[in-house]
């Protein structure tokens, strides 16, 4: 075979490799020993906005956004020694210096002069439980607890030689309070990117607020280098230049003895337990030297959950919600208390939607009210009811299919019984949550969102969801009388319900001033102690020679949760 035969079949083969590595790439790059760029195809103008013969000779250094400088370091490292890494989104920069992100993976081959070859793909966009609807898939942007929850028992039910560490920043939101907006950002950033540039794959890091983050990672991962590293950028960040204390604890699933279905319920629980802002029944010294104890732990709260729901080992009681102006009892609420407990079940309610055991407790709870219901019928006065429904039942789609069964008794009176939608817990899926209010809304019984002005999500859930009241959080009413802006939002959100035909209520009213703000802010309903106290007697609220003992709780809050 002559030359020219010779180069005419290198190049079919070279053209023949680069057509099937077109297929799942939109630009290929091959990096020297250096990180130079010695051979670039593909879509270079679209995505840099550089033509082939200016990339030639640049370090990829170069081309990528500051923070995500470690990512790519880790991402280029862990290919030596023949592993080709899972694809990780990166942030690169085009010309103008406007962010370009990138999906990457590739090969490190030794013989051919220690040269990366990285293919690159646009990342395609998926859904997300993040305030964001929006997240690239493994991209910039990490878990919240909830995503990281699901997302790290899926991934560790088929990587169990994978660790899961926690990390916490000790007094992050104190210190956070001294940076600048611009710094605060910037180490949060870059934090992020040590911790996806850690992980295991791209999309397997979380950021819970509070200087609280969570990591899957590979084995081998030293974790005390990464904290190290987060230290210093605290500390370079800290205009005293002290930065913090930085703790962080692993679970090795593999030495843990956690298997089967224990699993995902414990690392969950555990997941949820160490994100909470002020959780007092887990820290991560616990997680570092109590491992078997936590676990016992966990098992013991779940069977007790189970034992409480299965068995109804609790009671309903009633609390009024009055028409602001006439002072009629409009409806009541329904609370759950767990027998051998006093006050509200908190920390009950808490441990059950961490466990995922809470669509069964709010189907009991909704089984003993009906009965309730169909015992204590009076064409005196008006029993409808109200009860609490968790965020994550309305949003899973099984939910709605049990609890419709329970309600063909009610099939003629459905303005009995009314439901409240908790926002204790992020809706899983909003669409499905959307779906299920709108089937108990056609079968006749109104749906209430509570919690207003509390989630982040509150707006969005009032725009997303058709509901027929809107319950305004205590914390409003509360400050009220004293703080002119929430006396101002109060109005604002009532105005707005008015032109959405959506009813309103208030809730923590504790006197006749704050009942006085509410009716003139345009308010409907309201609630709280000054109206009537939980009780499991429903006819001391309606029979007025009965007396009524009327307390201030101060900030604590009656309710289901």
């Amino acid at each position: 075979m002559g030359n020219d035969s010779l180069i005419s079949s290198l190049r079919q083969e070279r053209d023949r490799f680069l057509a099937f590595a077109f297929c799942r790439a939109d630009l290929l790059l091959e990096l020297s020993e250096k990180r130079e760029i010695v051979f670039v195809s593909g879509a270079t103008q679209a995505i840099f906005g550089h033509a082939v013969e200016e990339l030639i000779g640049m370090s990829i250094d170069d081309l990528v956004l500051p923070h995500e400088e470690p990512v790519l370091k880790n991402l280029l490292s862990g290919m030596v020694g023949g592993v080709r890494p899972n694809p990780m989104n990166i942030d690169f920069k085009n010309k103008l210096g406007k962010s370009q992100p990138l999906s990457l993976t590739g090969y490190y081959v030794e013989d051919l002069e220690k040269h990366y070859f990285l293919s690159c793909k646009l990342p395609t966009v998926v859904s997300a439980t993040s305030p964001k609807t929006k997240r690239e898939a493994g991209g910039t942007v990490v878990h919240d607890r909830v995503s990281f929850g699901k997302a790290a028992t899926e991934h560790l039910k088929t990587n169990p030689d994978d660790k899961l560490t926690f990390i916490e920043l000790e007094n992050y939101d104190e210190f956070a309070k001294k940076l600048d907006k611009d710094t605060r950002e910037e180490l949060s950033e870059t934090i992020n990117s040590y911790l996806r540039a850690s992980s295991t794959e791209a999309n397997s890091a979380a950021s819970f607020g509070n200087g609280k983050y969570g990591l899957i990672s590979r084995p081998d991962l030293d974790i005390d280098k990464l904290t190290d590293e987060i230290s210093k950028q605290v500390k370079a960040a800290d205009p005293k230049g002290i930065g913090l204390k930085v703790e962080q604890a692993s679970i090795a699933l593999a030495d843990s003895g956690i298997s089967g279905g224990n699993a995902a319920q414990a690392l969950s629980f555990m997941i949820q337990q160490f994100a909470h802002d002020q959780s007092e029944s887990f820290s991560l010294e616990d997680l570092a030297h109590s491992l078997p104890e936590i676990l016992a732990r966990i098992k013991k709260t779940a069977e007790r959950i189970i034992r409480v729901t299965e068995g109804e080992d609790f009671m309903i009681v009633f609390q009024p919600i009055v028409d602001l102006k006439t002072r009629a009892i409009h409806h009541y609420e329904v609370l759950a208390r767990i027998n051998d407990e006093t006050g509200s079940p908190q920390e009950f309610i808490r441990s059950a939607e961490d466990l995922n055991l809470i669509k069964g407790f709010d189907l009991a709870i909704c089984r003993k009210a009906i009965k309730w219901i169909q015992n204590n019928p009076s064409t005196q006065f008006n029993r409808s009811i109200a009860i609490n429904l968790s965020a994550a039942s309305i949003g899973d789609a099984d939910f709605i299919n049990q609890l419709t069964p329970l309600l063909t008794p009610l099939k003629d009176s459905p303005e009995s019984l009314l439901f409240e939608i908790t926002e204790s817990t992020r809706i899983p899926d909003p669409l499905i949550a959307n779906e299920a209010m709108q089937t108990l809304r056609k079968l006749g019984h109104k749906v209430c969102l509570d919690d207003f002005g509390v989630g982040e999500a509150s707006l969005q859930y009032l725009r997303q969801f058709q509901v027929d009241v809107l319950k305004i959080d205590g914390s409003y009413v509360r400050d009220a009388l004293e703080d002119e802006t929430s006396a101002h939002i109060l109005k604002a959100i009532a105005d707005l319900c008015r032109k959405l035909k959506t009813e309103t209520v208030a809730e923590m009213v504790e006197d006749e001033e704050t009942t006085k703000l509410l009716i003139n802010c345009n308010v409907d309903f309201g609630q709280g102690y000054y109206f009537g106290r939980p009780c499991n007697d429903i006819s001391i609220f309606e029979e007025p020679d009965k007396p009524r003992t009327v307390v201030r709780r101060g900030e604590t809050t009656e309710s289901w949760s």
